[in-house]
């Protein structure tokens, strides 16, 4: 689950050009955790702390991640991640990251994402994951373009209802993303890869075999353009990767949350494209600068230019 402010991270220049003054640090002291609680409350504006005081203080006790970033000495993002206990699945599962309003525009949301890396590599955790809302585009454009992290699974509703300003009221579907924190490029790399932007309509195959699936239709409603290239009935679920090379694009309104109904719309919509695509061995490697979401067969490179 991730939360970050508009301005949680710079637009342009290196994922480490941030403000130099931003720390993040571990947080066991109960003063600090108190605070963590707040901060995660406020910024979900949630009548309920999504993570209780009891359980940050028996993570931080026993050497799990709880994270704080701190600002001229004040506290304006955390985050708070599991460790799981199967040995062939050895990772890390960020379960919440926020980033304070009052920090906007000063690379917090990043320092807490290298912050979170340096964490797992220090104890030789190479993988983390975690998931997101795949309606709000800044984040998948965050979370997919910038640190490259790789859309592994979709899952529908998966929190079940909540109350907080951000997810009442709607299903809580979220896309499983997994970052490899020993890939050749990492946040520290530079300036993310961009996909070519798509065309605004298409229900035909474009050259190297890329299919525009799903678009905004005028009135800012779903519009599909394309069936599946894999019908969801046959869709082998978490199965192998499909034998065709085809590149499918999904592209979704910048602005959703700001409008609970259109929400409600697109929130099927968009679960009947992606979720038999993932689950048929696609995975979700890029987003356009016009808001395409790019996927591609399991077997294909991650993050791959595209014309």
């Amino acid at each position: 689950m991730t939360r970050t402010t508009r301005r949680g991270h710079r637009r342009s220049g290196s994922l480490r050009d941030m403000d130099p003054d931003v720390r993040v640090r571990s947080i066991s002291d109960r003063t600090g955790l108190e605070a963590l609680t707040a901060l995660f409350m406020r910024v979900w504006r949630a009548g309920q702390p999504q993570v209780p005081l009891p359980v940050l203080r028996a993570l931080s006790h026993t050497g799990g991640m709880v994270l704080g970033a701190y600002a001229a000495g004040q506290l304006v993002g955390g985050a708070v991640g599991l460790c799981g206990a199967d040995p062939a699945r050895r990772g890390l599962h960020s379960h919440i990251v926020a980033v304070d309003s009052a920090a906007r525009r000063t690379g917090v949301g990043t320092a807490i994402k290298l912050a979170q890396r340096d964490w797992c590599l220090t104890r030789g955790i190479t993988t983390m994951t975690w998931t997101f809302d795949p309606l709000i585009r800044r984040n998948a454009t965050f979370n997919i373009a910038r640190l490259q992290a790789v859309g592994v699974a979709y899952h529908p509703d998966f929190y079940g209802p909540m109350d907080d300003g951000y997810n009442a009221g709607v299903p809580t579907d979220r896309v499983l993303v997994r970052w490899d924190l020993t890939a050749g490029s990492t946040p520290a790399g530079g300036a993310p890869r961009a996909f070519a932007a798509g065309p605004d309509r298409t229900a035909e195959r474009m050259p190297h075999e890329r299919l525009h699936v799903l678009d905004i239709g005028e009135d800012g409603r779903p519009r599909r353009l394309a069936p599946l290239p894999h019908p969801p009935a046959a869709a082998p679920p978490r199965g192998p990767a499909p034998s065709t090379e085809t590149e499918v694009r999904l592209r979704v309104p910048g602005t959703l949350h700001r409008d609970r109904e259109l929400l409600g719309v697109w929130r099927p919509a968009l679960r009947d494209a992606m979720s038999p695509l993932l689950d048929a061995g696609y995975r979700w490697t890029g987003v356009t600068r016009d808001g395409w979401y790019v996927l591609n067969p399991c077997a294909a490179t991650p993050h791959k230019e595209y014309a």
